[in-house]
Order: C-alpha cells, then sequence, then structure tokens
C-alpha cells in the first residue's frame, strides 16, 4: 500500500500535530509550509495524496489543486478548511479536490479520508503500469526488433520474386541477384515453399 502524504501546511503547530500523527499511523508525511516548497514534490508519478490547507498566504489551496490537476488529474487533494469555510471546501470538490476536512480535524475521520485516497491512487498508478506495459507489448508486436524487422523484409522480398517468376525457384534467384543455393538456404530458414507460390504470378495488363 502506498503511504506518502505531501502535507501542505503554514500553521507549524498544526503540521506538525499532523506528522505525528500519520507517523504514529506507520504513514509516510513529507512536510511543507507552503505551495512553493511542495511543488517540486507534485508529480505525475508521484506515489501518495496531498493534504493541503486551503487558506494560506501568496499561495491557497485552490493554486495547489490546479497545479496538480495540471501534472495529474487523477492525484487526491484533500484540502483542510476551518469551519466558516466549508462552502468554500464544497466548490472545491466541485473543482475536483478529493475530499475536504474540517480543521480541527478529528483523526478517525483524517486516517479514513487518507485511507480512500491512497488505495484510489495506488489502484490508478497500478493501472497506468499495467496499461504502459501493454502499450510496450503491442508495439514491439507491431515493430519487433531490429533482426524481426530485417527478417520480415526478407521474407517479403523472396516472395515476391517467387510470386513474379511463378515458384520457380532458379528463376527467382536470377531476378535477385543471388545464387540459387543461396536462396535454396534463406527460404529454409525462413520456411518459404516454393510450390505456394505456382500459378500466382500476376498477370500482365
Amino acid at each position: 500500500m502506498l503511504k506518502k502524504v505531501l502535507i501542505i501546511e503554514d500553521d507549524t503547530a498544526l503540521r506538525n500535530s499532523i506528522v505525528q500523527s500519520l507517523e504514529l499511523e506507520d504513514l509516510e508525511p513529507i512536510s511543507t509550509s507552503s505551495f512553493t516548497q511542495a511543488r517540486r514534490s507534485i508529480r505525475s508519478n508521484f506515489r501518495g495524496v496531498i493534504l493541503s490547507d486551503i487558506k494560506m498566504p501568496v499561495h491557497d489551496g485552490f493554486d495547489v489543486l490546479r497545479f496538480a490537476q495540471a501534472r495529474d488529474p487523477d492525484l487526491p487533494i484533500i484540502l483542510l478548511t476551518g469551519y466558516s469555510d466549508v462552502a468554500t471546501a464544497t466548490k472545491a470538490l466541485k473543482d475536483g479536490a478529493y475530499d475536504y476536512l474540517e480543521k480541527p480535524y478529528d483523526h478517525e475521520r483524517l486516517m479514513d479520508i487518507l485511507s480512500r485516497a491512497l488505495e484510489h491512487r495506488e489502484l490508478v498508478l497500478q493501472n497506468r503500469a499495467y496499461r504502459d506495459e501493454l502499450d510496450a507489448q503491442k508495439s514491439k508486436t507491431a515493430t519487433g526488433t531490429l533482426a524481426e524487422q530485417m527478417e520480415m523484409h526478407e521474407r517479403k522480398v523472396i516472395e515476391q520474386a517467387l510470386a513474379v517468376e511463378n515458384g520457380k525457384v532458379v528463376e527467382a534467384a536470377k531476378r535477385l541477384g543471388i545464387p540459387r543455393n543461396t536462396l535454396y538456404d534463406h527460404m529454409t530458414r525462413l520456411r518459404i515453399v516454393a510450390k505456394a507460390f505456382r500459378d500466382k504470378a500476376p498477370t500482365a495488363k
């Protein structure tokens, strides 16, 4: 399970209290006092969630929310708000915040929100990794290695020559400008059967 929680809180006493609470729950808090300090950690591959105060000097919780969503819309942002700012927090939910918590916060409520948010984040990252793996497999299947691409090209050239020469290996070898035995060797390696191309010569127009 993911354990990182990026804390953005300008109140030193509250920030330290949150850090201690999370450490007691075996989580891994990253303590910052401002958006400017925290922004270096906000990345699309961040393996955790963000817990941010709404009201802060210079940059507030909405700045955090907008920046995080620009980096990764699936990064959960939990906002801390005073009682008088519940309407603001509700607006933040509409803007994409994962959840909000009123100050002074209830420890059990905080842990419940963080637990759900971390589980959500873990599923998001797992799904991305799975999709990336599938895309890599599809790409490899589509293009293949350099050796595979060269083999495909060689097969195509030989098969075209055989098709034009109605499956006659000697004539196909002449067309390709290589010895007959060399062509036989390539055909054996590529499992190309000459008779499969007989009567397949293109019709002259």
